[in-house]
């Protein structure tokens, strides 16, 4: 028998996070753990560098200029390829580049573009949600497989003008890219498969559709709009073009549908949060912004320090990485009164869910009209119970989701 070598100061691996973040327990429910670190040191050095913890402290880094992506292992780790070699996304990258590209993307991704996906979100929410009751009668349903997932990758191929047929397959990118933004290290083989075919299924699409519309432009068109930007004045490449249309598919199926899936469980936990949400549609914006805060699917997102600086009075040499707890600050009983409760009454500080600054999550408001609407039809017309307190996660260091959520549909 070969004898295992207990882990010595020499062969242990680098402890990357103050906490082991593939533990079954602190997966379920992450909070506690930050609680007790938020509460010895708002932020903590580790082997690879530090993690924030605090509201104060993480809203600060996020603003930070000497915080960047640069080529840390979060960029690294999420390349796309593209036929010019591995490129990053506008999420990943730092002014000027972020800047420009930023700039044409808010001019084609206006509110009023999101917000006229409204009624398409409702009618595609009714009828899945009236599918699976007629599926399954008064058995279990899989709120995950058949409502939050579906309904974010069939809103968001709306919103960019995906062909009906490719719809399953955007499906399946969607649950096989749940830890797409996981540090590769933490991945298996076979996960870390499934994320570099989804990122080259997503590019495929995305070189379709962008032939498409230059050959067959729309009208209130998104593809369109960014094609337009790109050839007025300020331009797109080519490789960019490509690269912000696939990172739109990317966080748009992800984040939506892990949003919804949260939320859900969060209110189907708290009954009496429920019957607020549902007696109060005019506060809907306000309590989707609680329950973001109470369990948000971006539990942490990663810089490296482009020059020396400070974090929260520690010290950080430029090439190390720092990772912003966003979900623990969310928690900071510094900024909210019990955080632990989720209160959609609440009002104060904006949570950091999606970030502060320039890097604020371009997707943000389609997973939030997505959440807000799926949460309106779900609890409004099909009384959904649930049938476990605590469903299976998807083991997600970067972004929290539920990989199955059991109900029943009345």
């Amino acid at each position: 028998m070969t004898e295992t070598l207990a882990p010595t100061e020499e062969n242990k691996p680098p402890q990357v996070l103050p906490y082991d973040p593939l533990n079954p327990e602190f997966l379920a429910n992450p909070y506690g753990n930050y609680a007790e670190l938020r509460a010895q040191a708002a932020v903590h050095r580790t082997d690879a560098g530090v993690a924030v913890l605090s509201y104060k402290e993480v809203n600060k880094a996020l603003r930070n200029p000497r915080l960047g992506h640069g080529d840390g292992l979060g960029v690294q780790d999420a390349k796309l390829p593209t036929p010019d070699g591995p490129g990053d996304g506008l999420m990943l990258m730092d002014p000027p580049d972020h800047t420009r590209l930023r700039s044409l993307v808010n001019r084609a991704f206006t509110p009023r573009v999101v917000q006229r996906l409204r009624p398409v979100i409702e009618e595609i929410a009714v009828e899945l949600l009236t599918a699976a009751r007629a599926k399954h009668g008064e058995g279990p349903v899989d709120l995950s497989a058949e409502f939050s997932r579906p309904l974010a990758v069939r809103s968001v191929n709306r919103l960019v003008g995906v062909p009906e047929e490719y719809t399953q397959r955007c499906i399946d990118f969607g649950r096989d890219g749940g830890r797409g933004l996981d540090p590769g290290f933490t991945l298996t083989p076979e996960q870390e498969h499934q994320r570099r075919a989804v990122r080259e299924g997503v590019m495929e699409i995305g070189l379709e559709i962008i032939a498409d519309r230059r050959a067959n432009p729309r009208e209130d068109d998104l593809v369109t709009d960014l094609i337009r930007a790109e050839e007025a004045g300020d331009r797109l490449t080519d490789t960019e073009l490509l690269l912000t249309i696939s990172m739109i598919f990317l966080a748009g199926f992800a984040a939506p549908q892990a949003m919804l899936g949260l939320s859900a469980v969060a209110l189907m936990n708290h009954p009496d949060q429920r019957a607020y949400y549902v007696a109060h549609p005019e506060h809907a914006d306000r309590s989707v912004e609680e329950l973001l805060r109470y369990d948000g699917t971006v539990q942490l997102v990663e810089r490296m320090a482009l020059q020396d600086t400070e974090v929260g009075g520690v010290e950080v040499r430029a090439g190390e990485e720092v990772y912003l707890m966003l979900a623990s600050g969310n928690r900071d009983p510094e900024v909210y009164e019990n955080p632990d409760v989720l209160d959609l009454t609440r009002v104060g500080p904006r949570n950091l869910g999606f970030g502060h600054g320039i890097h604020y999550c371009v997707a943000a408001p389609v997973a939030k009209l997505i959440t807000e609407v799926g949460l309106n039809v779900l609890f409004g017309r099909f009384d959904p119970e649930l049938l476990t307190p605590s469903p299976p996660t998807n083991g997600a260091i970067t972004q929290r989701s539920y990989s199955e959520i059991p109900v029943t549909l009345k």
